[in-house]
């Protein structure tokens, strides 16, 4: 998927059981920045110098309850348009096979949730590695995936490097006291990966200019703000924001039909009950850790699937020549 409207191919792809042709990416061309950078661009350093001037534990409480609802409302949503992708690819192209593809998501979403029960420190190494690739494809999405991957990793792990307590905490409190030592890895990999974060960014200024001052932005948020409050903004506001917008510009026609607004409704609904379920509860110890367990779990069982219809559908864009998806 392209990361800004700029003027790309547009090669088409048939699906099942429909004569006419698709096409892949956006159609309508459009200059300059994408709306979402200013966006997280004015946040991030505003969030920055909040965190700066103002004593940092004045907004201790209540965080994860915020952040758990932020993430629920406005970034779950952006993985909505997945059974729109996955019509387009031809994964299903009737009722029956649109449940078939339903339970496949929800099968392996539900092996990722398992699996993290079972073994929750490989679970949450995994889920890092994981959210690092997918994450780094917000720039770069032209270079190899050895830059993207690189960028991903480095920004995961600025927040240990900058508070590698709090980031252990956090991972204690998703997998257990053994996952503490992931957090002390990524704290002593940061200098290394920030080194490698700004040699990402001078490629990125090399053809999108934005990309590298959304990467360098990202990066102070990271060092200067704690870690869901970094994650919160960032994933919101940039990954999900735009992902959101480049999906339903790519999904416009399908969007015009009652059927593919119906399963967006429908898909965009489930994280707005989580977040009215999230806003009724109190922020004890105890309900931070189960929110936390909920939202991160949550999430990696979510990007799993997710990840795997992008992957079919950056594939098919690559065989007719174009980005689709990402």
């Amino acid at each position: 998927m392209p990361s800004d409207a700029d003027d790309r191919a547009a090669p088409t792809h048939a699906a099942p059981g429909d004569g006419q042709a698709r096409r892949f990416p956006a159609d309508a061309p459009a200059a300059g920045v994408p709306f979402e950078s200013y966006v997280f661009i004015a946040v991030s350093i505003a969030v920055s110098l909040l965190y700066v001037m103002v004593d940092p534990h004045a907004f201790v409480a209540g965080h994860i309850v915020a952040m758990s609802v932020l993430v629920a409302l406005l970034g779950l949503p952006h993985g909505a348009l997945d059974p729109l992708l996955a019509y387009r690819l031809g994964l299903w192209h009737d009722p029956r096979s649109l449940v078939l593809f339903l339970f496949g998501y929800v099968t392996l979403s539900a092996a990722v949730v398992g699996l993290w029960l079972l073994a929750p420190v490989a679970s949450l190494v995994v889920f890092l590695l994981i959210s690092a690739a997918h994450f780094g494809s917000d720039w770069n999405a032209r270079q190899p995936a050895a830059i993207r991957v690189l960028t991903g990793t480095a920004l995961l792990s600025l927040p240990a490097l900058r508070d590698t307590e709090e980031v252990a905490r956090l991972f204690v409190m998703l997998s257990g006291p053994h996952a503490r030592s992931v957090a002390t890895l990524q704290a002593a990999a940061g200098p290394f990966l920030l080194a490698g974060l700004i040699i990402c960014a001078a490629i990125a200024a090399r053809t999108r200019l934005h990309e590298a001052v959304e990467l360098a932005i990202a990066a102070t948020l990271a060092l200067t703000t704690p870690p869901l409050v970094f994650f919160t903004v960032y994933f919101c506001l940039l990954h999900s924001a735009r992902h959101l917008r480049e999906g339903l510009t790519m999904e416009r026609a399908a969007l015009r039909r009652p059927a593919g607004q119906a399963l967006l409704g429908g898909a965009v609904f489930v994280p707005m009950l989580v977040a009215v379920a999230l806003l009724m509860n109190d922020a004890t110890d105890a309900l931070d850790a189960r929110l936390l367990q909920i939202v991160f779990i949550g999430l990696a069982s979510l990007t799993v699937p997710h990840m795997v219809v992008v992957a079919i559908g950056a594939r098919a864009a690559r065989r007719e020549g174009a980005e689709a998806w990402r």
